[in-house]
């Protein structure tokens, strides 16, 4: 194998390998990756759960296959000062060669590499890739961390009238995005480790559209030159639009207003609790923390509300993710009581709950 590829154009792709490479493994051959030129050259990398298939421009002089360590190939890369890099397979080794350097990385049987399963390209389904990495961004804050609980450990996509919905919860807060959707019906629910690596796909392709295809336990995400393929969790997402309130009070605040309101807050806030109680009232919307080993704080926002007095308390970080995610100036927060979520929207795509902490 004799190829010629152009620094940036592989860094690119390896910059993605780099999250589906196993750091700690009992299979050698999973912290490789499968280096093959023949038609084309593509670029492959798995971890048994996610996989990555990437084409990459080159100069084929000779066509050939082998598996190089992933990790050390890529701070190789990373650390050449020419554009072109030639690579040559001899014997166990693969000569790479940029100016006046050149390196030699010891190589496996690609014979040994695991196959990797592609998608049915007749069940594919078209989204617009800003959509989909914002609806993403949008919603991942609430994802639920660990997983113990794999029924929240991800992003839940589903269809929804005419739409197709992204939704997280953590069990203490709940978001959602949704963008207009004519495919076919989707149910699945993405891991939370595969997140990453779709958020990276979509920054660095030049496409505007991404291709998902979904079969069985497997979804792909396809760009022009990248097929990222992960293992769905098949866990059951819970039904969430039954634990979403029906409130009726609401109150409409300026956006940046109450942002800074809490952050000024959050500054001497509980470090554990981060609690911070707010009272609301016709005009304005009051909030105070207190913490035992620092002190206090109050601050005010104007607000338009329209209910009755009310006390309530809410973890603040979390109040801040609901809120920076509004698209939108003005933030509507709706209540019902201080034991009842809070509804936070702002423009017509988006919602999150926020669960008040007892005060």
């Amino acid at each position: 194998m004799n190829l010629i590829v152009e620094k940036e154009k592989v860094k690119t792709i390896l910059d993605i390998v780099q999250g589906i490479i196993e750091k700690r493994t009992t299979m050698p051959i999973l912290n490789t990756i499968l280096l093959e030129a023949k038609e084309k050259t593509l670029i492959k990398a798995t971890n048994l759960e996610k996989s990555i298939v990437a084409s990459l421009e080159t100069q084929i002089i000779k066509e050939g296959s082998t598996c190089i360590p992933a990790k050390k190939f890529y701070e190789i890369i990373k650390s050449l000062n020419e554009d072109k890099i030639e690579l040559i397979l001899e014997e166990n080794y693969l000569k790479i060669k940029s100016g006046k350097s050149m390196f030699k990385l010891f190589t496996q049987s690609p014979e040994d590499f695991p196959k990797i399963k592609t998608l049915e390209l007749s069940k594919r389904t078209t989204l617009k890739k800003d959509d989909l990495q914002k609806s993403i961004e949008k919603v991942e804050y609430a994802v639920y961390q660990d997983e113990t609980r794999l029924s929240l450990n991800g992003i839940y996509l589903h269809t929804n009238d005419g739409k197709l919905r992204f939704v997280a919860s953590d069990g203490y807060r709940l978001a959602y995005n949704e963008i207009d959707y004519d495919g076919e019906n989707i149910d699945v629910l993405i891991p939370k480790k595969a997140i990453n690596d779709i958020k990276k796909i979509c920054k660095d392709s030049k496409s505007q559209e991404i291709y998902l295809f979904i079969e069985s336990n497997m979804a792909s995400f396809e760009t022009e030159n990248i097929n990222f393929i992960t293992r769905l969790n098949e866990a059951k997402f819970p039904n969430y639009k039954e634990v979403i309130p029906n409130n009726n009070m609401k109150a409409y605040i300026n956006k940046n207003q109450l942002i800074n309101s809490i952050e000024k807050l959050l500054t001497i806030a509980d470090e554990m609790t981060k609690s911070i109680i707010i009272n609301i009232d016709e005009n304005y919307l009051k909030m105070n923390t207190t913490n035992s080993e620092v002190g206090e704080a109050e601050d005010e926002v104007e607000a338009k509300y329209d209910g009755e007095k009310l006390t309530i308390g809410f973890n603040g970080e979390y109040l801040l993710d609901a809120i920076k995610h509004v698209n939108s100036d003005t933030i509507e927060m709706s209540f019902k009581d201080s034991q009842t979520a809070v509804i936070i929207s702002g423009d017509s795509e988006y919602k999150a709950l926020v669960m008040p902490i007892r005060i």
